[in-house]
């Protein structure tokens, strides 16, 4: 469901767009040490898939992995309880794991579910645990 999708996600394929375009990488070149550098349109479809499934688990310790048969890329998306924040919001922390070409990143994001039902970072929020 494209209502679903989180700007989390968005952000990521975002940095991997501009970062797989060298005219357009000016001063993104950290990237270059990052697995999203050398993701396609097909590894940010199954990274997406499994965001979105751990994030509509009804368990928020849920774990996602998935992994591209074609070149071996892969990623694990966990969740590490269910939040919620200040303002009332459902919200969950994810954390992402992937890799490419043997390169390794793994990052912790908190987002929060919008009135709208999107998923949306948490930028500046306080988030207390509920599970």
């Amino acid at each position: 469901m494209t209502s679903h999708r989180t700007l989390i996600v968005a952000a990521l394929a975002a940095f991997a767009a501009l970062a797989a375009v060298p005219g357009r990488a000016a001063g993104l070149g950290f990237l270059k040490e990052t697995p999203l550098y050398y993701f396609g349109d097909a590894d940010r479809k199954l990274m997406n898939a499994a965001v979105l499934a751990v994030l509509n688990a009804d368990d928020g310790h849920s774990v996602q992995e998935w992994r591209n048969p074609r070149n071996g890329y892969s990623g694990k998306v966990q969740g590490t309880g269910k939040f919620r924040s200040e303002d009332g919001l459902d919200c969950r922390k994810l954390k992402i794991w992937m890799q490419a070409r043997g390169v390794e990143s793994e990052s912790l994001y908190p987002v929060c579910r919008a009135g709208g039902g999107e998923w949306r970072l948490a930028a500046g929020k306080q988030l207390n645990a509920t599970t």
